[in-house]
């Protein structure tokens, strides 16, 4: 009798052949050759104990017998993606790479929206280019960066990681690197795959069930896999972690972090009114008054303590909800003719979520102002008689109504929630063949397009704000909107004047939804030729690669009216974006085999060339590399590499819409230094008497107290960016000691310069500094004041820096060798290694402008994310018959801040080890399981405030792609093959 399981395998199989008959008929009809080998089918074998045939080395479009090339390349097999937890995600094994700075994960929540990103030497994500199979995937927004999410992961069959620029082989963006996943190409039955992760405190779930169906046909000639995936991730929130759950404030005078307080805008209200604190006989200092629970209660002088905890509402780790399904054919009707088809779907559903609306007279409105002051109505009911009486002393013109900057919280609205839900597809048809002489093939069209569809709840019309707290009487004396039109359209006193005192009619007026519509599309067309043994010096085959392509990108973001004109407070509005542009190339790659056990054991050369027209600013850019292999013994090889790399700027770099952000304070005028007469007391001057602000606020601390001012940066395209330029040099030695089978090592040193580094904005603190310290006029005309003197707005454009400069040294090692016998089974012990030591890591924000960020080893407001000078990662694996326990050690080295003219409470962060378990079995012929678990000690995330961690703290006091911040986390997972 046939077993259920068997039956099922041939019904499916058969009914996939059925399908690649279907697809194939006319070209089976032709088929009249055998089957050639294929560098897909090269490539597949390349990470077998002993691949056969000759593979493609990520870094070169020609067909090699191994893996070695000039730029180094560290490869992630199968099997160590199946001993990694949560390895659904497959950036979770990625970030694991020293080389691998985390930047988007699962644990983004602001910014966030559910992708994941690589991002190689932290040169940022747009600078690493993702491939598939050697060739360009679907990029998830204008960004033009790929979502790791949309890569079918339990096909994939490697993942080939090459640093180092490699613009000349692969085009723009390459510029850090290359990260290229091979998939499985001749998949040959049905497997079934399911994970699932949940952490020690019983929460942060992940269900991932995934399936391939695939058959070989025509005696090998074809074949037709399929693949589908569903991940549901639940939500972890800041507040379920106690390191999280308060929003961290810190004093910068070196004590440590404080809990007390968060956020200035806080769900009771808080007034700033000049002279208001002497009015109320509490002091001159006291200008900026809080409220109790009720609008009857007195106000009191505002401290840093009744700053509201905006974190237990954010999330930790965002949920997600994603459908992936894949399919791919290709068949031989001769040896010149092999047709090919790859297509891909993805449905990613991601809510991210923060505390309610903050809204105070910074929050930006309409084009490139801000809200600003409010009109105070002096009589107001919503005020005790004491401040009533206050604010009628302060009316000087006697009209009624007092001019008061102010911050509130509309927590009686709910939080803010952003639903994303990102539909993306792909389809590459194409065929490839020899065609005699040595020469094949290449020629594909690729297709891509992804729409995002995001609605936001939680948010404030401003106008509509404004006319509800902007109050006056009726003849009855009944309290109403001051404005007649405002009335006329149902508009509700709203008094934010208290906690919880909002009715639910002002609360329905003010609250709006929005949405951004988001659609970007990729085409690609390409041809190549190569020929691996054009002619044979006595050293072995010369290769030879031509190629063209063309290459299409457009996007664009649609927001709603309300986030388009400015009028929406809550998520920030951006004005729509549209653009794109195309790049027309020829490109030429060649491998000369010199020397070949004459004199020494190997002398290779090679070299690429790329010449790139772009429609837009770039236009015409040369791109090459050369570099050298050199092995004076079988042993030991040295390797060396120069390279001119390029990155065009994105969509989003062209023509983004005019957005905003809050990335802290640059102001100096608040300072001790301001006050005496020099050139930055000059500069105070001058932009306070703009503002019309009173000049004796100069040299008030107030007027920058982090936790009280934090300015708005506008920030748009611009589409006279140039290219960015980069010379990437890498110099190396492999060592494969005869005398010690299974062991290898590799120390490769990088130096990466690149000139007209493209910037989202140089950020305020860096504006701050080009105005205040080195006194350049450019730059103090793009920072507004407000009438108390305080920062109101940057104008904070994209733009090309005066560059970036990193360098340091990879250091690799693997053994693997078998340990005689246990339990009656042969067992196998294997080592892998692989460390990142960083020399340097400059930023020069300004072009021009001496002003050098030195982050190697630093993270902060400048630096962003640590960058620590020496990380690694170290795996340990016993295989004993057919059980596999593997223990990973992941490194972090230890960071300081960046900015020495502060005091921060955290001012180092001291090394973190993480320590991960895996075990793994066969249950017979068909079944595997797996468990393991990350984290194994629970070890906790170092802790700064929010101004040093790079924004408002949304982060959870961390950086949570880089650390752990779910804690010790198990998984179990099983495979099923047939």
């Amino acid at each position: 009798m046939i077993k259920n399981h068997q039956l099922l395998g041939r019904t499916a199989l058969g009914s996939v052949s059925m399908i690649a008959s279907l697809m194939f008929s006319t070209a089976a009809l032709a088929q009249a050759a055998p089957p050639a080998a294929s560098p897909e089918l090269a490539s597949a074998q390349a990470n077998s104990d002993e691949p056969s045939g000759e593979v493609v080395v990520t870094g070169s479009r020609l067909a090699r017998p191994d893996l070695t090339g000039t730029s180094p390349v560290q490869i992630v097999g199968a099997e160590d993606i199946a001993l990694r937890a949560g390895s659904a995600n497959i950036e979770n094994v990625l970030n694991d790479l020293p080389q691998v700075t985390p930047t988007t994960s699962s644990t983004s929540n602001n910014p966030g929206g559910g992708v994941a990103t690589v991002n190689l030497r932290n040169l940022g994500s747009q600078r690493t280019l993702v491939l598939v199979d050697g060739r360009r995937y679907m990029s998830y927004d204008v960004s033009q960066i790929v979502d790791l999410n949309t890569i079918p992961s339990a096909l994939i069959q490697r993942v080939d990681v090459v640093t180092g620029g490699q613009s000349a082989v692969y085009g723009s963006d390459a510029v850090a690197g290359v990260v290229n996943f091979i998939l499985k190409r001749d998949f040959s039955g049905v497997e079934i795959n399911s994970q699932y992760n949940v952490t020690g405190r019983g929460d942060g779930q992940v269900w991932d069930l995934n399936g391939t169906i695939g058959s070989n046909f025509e005696d090998g000639r074809g074949n037709v896999t399929l693949f589908a995936q569903y991940t549901k991730r639940k939500p972890t929130f800041a507040g379920d972690r106690g390191f999280s759950r308060d929003a961290l404030s810190d004093n910068q005078d070196g004590s440590p972090p404080f809990a007390a307080g968060g956020s200035p805008s806080v769900p009771q209200g808080r007034i700033n009114v000049a002279g208001l604190g002497a009015a109320l006989g509490q002091g001159s200092a006291c200008n900026i008054q809080t409220f109790g629970a009720t609008a009857a209660a007195p106000s009191r002088c505002y401290t840093a303590a009744d700053g509201y905890n905006y974190s237990p509402v954010n999330y930790l780790q965002v949920p997600q909800e994603r459908f992936l399904v894949s399919a791919m054919a290709h068949y031989e009707v001769s040896d010149a003719f092999q047709p090919y088809l790859e297509a891909q779907f993805s449905n990613n559903r991601v809510p991210t979520q923060l505390a309610a609306t903050p809204i105070g007279n910074g929050t930006p409105f309409g084009a490139t102002g801000t809200i600003g002051a409010i009109q105070l109505q002096t009589n107001s009911p919503y005020f005790n008689p004491q401040l009533q009486a206050a604010l009628r002393s302060l009316d000087t013109d006697g009209d009624g109504y007092v001019s008061s900057n102010f911050n509130y919280r509309t927590t009686q609205i709910g939080p803010r929630v952003n639903f994303d839900e990102r539909n993306a597809f792909r389809i590459v048809s194409g065929v490839k063949g020899d065609i005699g002489g040595g020469f094949s093939y290449d020629g594909y069209y690729m297709y891509a397009r992804t729409k995002n569809s995001q609605r936001q709840l939680g948010n404030v019309a401003i106008d509509k704000f404004v006319n509800a707290v902007t109050t006056s009487f009726d003849a009855n004396g009944n309290l109403q909107c001051r404005d007649a039109s405002a009335r006329a359209a149902g508009c509700a006193p709203a008094n934010i004047f208290g906690l919880n005192q909002l009715t639910p009619e002002a609360a329905n007026y003010i609250s709006v939804g929005a949405t951004n519509l988001e659609e970007y599309t990729t085409q690609v067309a390409s041809f190549v030729v190569t020929n691996s043994n054009l002619f044979d010096l006595g050293a072995g085959g010369v290769g030879l690669v031509l190629g063209a392509e063309y290459r299409s990108e457009h996007g664009a973001v649609s927001p709603d009216t309300y986030l388009a004109s400015g009028n929406v407070a809550g998520f920030n509005p951006g004005q729509p974006t549209s653009g794109g542009y195309n790049v027309k190339e020829l490109f030429t790659e060649v491998h000369v085999p010199l020397l070949a056990d004459n004199i020494v054991h190997r002398l290779e050369l090679n070299g690429a060339a790329r010449y790139t027209h772009y429609s837009n600013s770039p236009g015409n850019v040369f791109t090459w590399s050369a570099g050298v292999e050199l092995s004076p013994v079988r042993d030991l090889t040295f390797r060396g590499n120069y390279q001119r790399a390029i990155r065009g700027p994105s969509v989003s770099e062209l023509f983004l819409g005019q957005t905003v952000s809050f990335a802290g304070n640059g102001d100096s005028c608040g300072t001790s230094a301001a006050v005496p007469a020099g050139r930055l007391h000059d500069i105070c001057v001058s932009q306070f008497t703009a503002a019309g602000a009173p000049l004796s606020q100069i040299g008030n601390g107030a007027i920058q107290d982090p936790n009280n001012v934090n300015p708005v940066s506008f920030i748009s395209g611009a589409s006279t960016l140039k290219e960015e330029t980069a010379k990437t040099f890498t110099l190396g030695a492999v060592y494969t000691p005869s005398f010690l089978r299974g062991f290898s090592a590799t120390v490769d040193y990088y130096n990466i310069k690149i000139s007209n580094y493209i910037v989202h904005g140089v950020g305020p603190t860096t504006l701050g500094r080009a105005c205040f310290e080195s006194f350049i006029d450019k730059y103090c005309n793009v920072i507004t004041r407000n009438s108390f003197g305080e920062i109101e707005t940057f104008n904070d454009p994209y733009g090309n820096s005066g560059g970036l400069k990193t360098s340091g040294v990879d250091v690799t090692a693997a053994y693997r060798t078998n340990v005689g016998q246990i339990f009656s089974n042969d067992a196998k012990l294997s080592f892998t290694f692989a460390g990142t030591r960083l020399i340097k890591y400059n930023f020069q924000p300004l072009v021009g402008v001496d002003l050098t960020y030195r982050c190697a080893g630093a993270f902060g407001a400048n630096c962003a994310v640590p960058t620590p000078k020496w990380r690694h990662s170290m795996r340990t694996t016993l295989a004993v018959g057919p059980i596999t326990g593997s223990v990973q050690w992941r490194y972090i080295g230890k960071a300081h801040d960046d900015n020495d003219q502060i005091d921060y409470g955290s001012e180092k962060f001291k090394a973190q080890n993480y320590f991960d378990a895996t075990v793994s079995g066969d249950a017979g012929d068909h079944l595997t399981l797996t468990a393991g678990v990350t984290n194994l000690f629970d070890k906790k995330p170092p802790l700064a405030a929010s101004r040093q961690n790079g924004g408002n703290g949304e982060q959870s006091n961390t950086f949570p792609t880089l650390y752990d911040v779910l804690g010790r986390s198990f998984f179990v997972s099983g495979r099923i093959r047939f």
